[in-house]
């Protein structure tokens, strides 16, 4: 890898400030366990149950050791706040609450008259513990909640983040695969010119093996596979070429006429009964009809050779938004679950001398004027049903 490269493979990421990128990582509010959430209420309830007991085993005399002893229930309820937010704030002071008022009413019972104004300050106490935990309750609710909107943040920044570098890689790789296309399209090119050759020559070395010759069926051989591998270049070709479509008005009906004379013979080959239905009226389109006529070819053909003991072909033909909407149902075994996101994909075949470029340039040819080709289950899951948008001519672009 050079440098340039090196660059713009980690381009995105140096784009990206460290801190932001950490962030990524960063879990949604801390998820607790089980027994993590057990620990930290045994640690609040064992907190106020152990103050209250120091309250109950020191003599009352003693008020700075109390006065430190109520302070201390504030604890919890700063902890049932942090670990539980303002459910567990409230519950904390409910608990301290709870576990202060016998002190005043039974510890504090015998010193009645002598300290009213402090006992009076006990009770006032216990209100503060519960306003003590609505604002530490409320405070902690509105830092969850801010957290909760960082780490909402920080998941759509790291989703954008990967969907940023993702097509990154896609322009990248579409970049190598446009070029090593434009190489391929070239070697293709210069290899029809051979194959020409090799055909005449082949045709000129036939006469010399007629048939009922030892050799002829090595010479028929050689000449299948000529035609195969012409075949295949030419499909080749016809991909990786751009189609330039040059639109005019025509009728899609003329098309079709034109599509069932091209196919009458593999039609009559696989005993396939083709049958088209078409309305009274069709909107004029604006389109490179031949290229139309190539795309609809290929789909057709491929219905046809889906159905190898025969079956019927239906093309069906309809308006559809101010345009045509074609319809082309076999009768095969339909396509596997697995394989439908592939059916478009260059090269992909299960034929057994498919070139897998068939459906692929039927859609380059289609979406040049505008149009579409999508794959649509047959009836009751059998054969295949290939719908084609064409759009009318004001939807159509250059």
């Amino acid at each position: 890898m050079n440098r340039s490269e090196a660059f713009e493979s980690h381009a995105i990421g140096e784009r990206v400030p460290k801190p932001v990128r950490e962030t990524f990582a960063f879990a949604a509010y801390p998820t607790r366990s089980a027994s993590q959430t057990l620990w930290r209420a045994l640690v609040i309830v064992g907190g106020i149950a152990g103050t209250g007991m120091a309250h109950h085993l020191t003599p009352i005399e003693l008020i700075n050791l109390h006065n430190v002893y109520q302070r201390l229930y504030y604890l919890p309820i700063f902890a049932g706040a942090y670990w539980f937010g303002f459910g567990g704030a409230i519950a904390a002071s409910l608990l301290s609450a709870a576990s202060y008022l016998p002190h005043i009413l039974v510890d504090w019972r015998e010193m009645r008259g002598l300290h009213d104004e402090y006992l009076a300050a006990q009770y006032a106490e216990l209100i503060m513990f519960q306003v003590v935990a609505l604002v530490v309750g409320l405070l902690a609710q509105s830092e969850q909640r801010l957290r909760q909107r960082q780490q909402r943040t920080s998941r759509e920044l790291a989703a954008a983040y990967q969907e940023l570098r993702e097509s990154f890689e896609h322009l990248r790789r579409a970049d190598r695969l446009s070029s090593l296309g434009e190489l391929s399209a070239g070697i293709a090119h210069e290899i029809k010119n051979p194959l020409a050759s090799i055909k005449g020559s082949l045709e000129i070395l036939a006469d010399d093996f007629p048939a009922g010759h030892a050799k002829r069926e090595f010479v028929e051989i050689m000449s299948q596979e000529l035609h195969q591998l012409n075949t295949i270049v030419s499909e080749f070709l016809d991909f990786a070429r751009a189609p330039r479509p040059v639109r005019a008005l025509c009728d899609i009906r003329e098309v079709i006429g034109s599509l069932k004379v091209l196919c009458s013979k593999e039609v009559v080959r696989h005993s396939v009964e083709l049958a088209v239905s078409v309305p009274e009226t069709l909107p004029e389109l604006n389109l490179d009809a031949s290229q139309v006529q190539q795309a609809l070819l290929n789909v057709v053909l491929n219905g046809i050779q889906a159905m190898p003991r025969g079956g019927r072909l239906d093309i069906v033909l309809a308006r559809s938004n101010g345009g045509v909407r074609i319809e082309i149902r076999d009768q095969g075994t339909g396509i596997p679950l697995d394989q439908r996101t592939q059916i478009f994909d260059p090269f992909f075949t299960t034929k057994a001398r498919g070139t897998g470029l068939g459906l692929p340039i039927a859609r380059k040819l289609i979406r040049a004027q505008g149009g579409d080709i999508r794959l649509r289950e047959g009836h009751q899951g059998l054969g295949a049903v290939f719908v084609i948008e064409l759009p009318s001519g004001s939807d159509n672009h250059d």
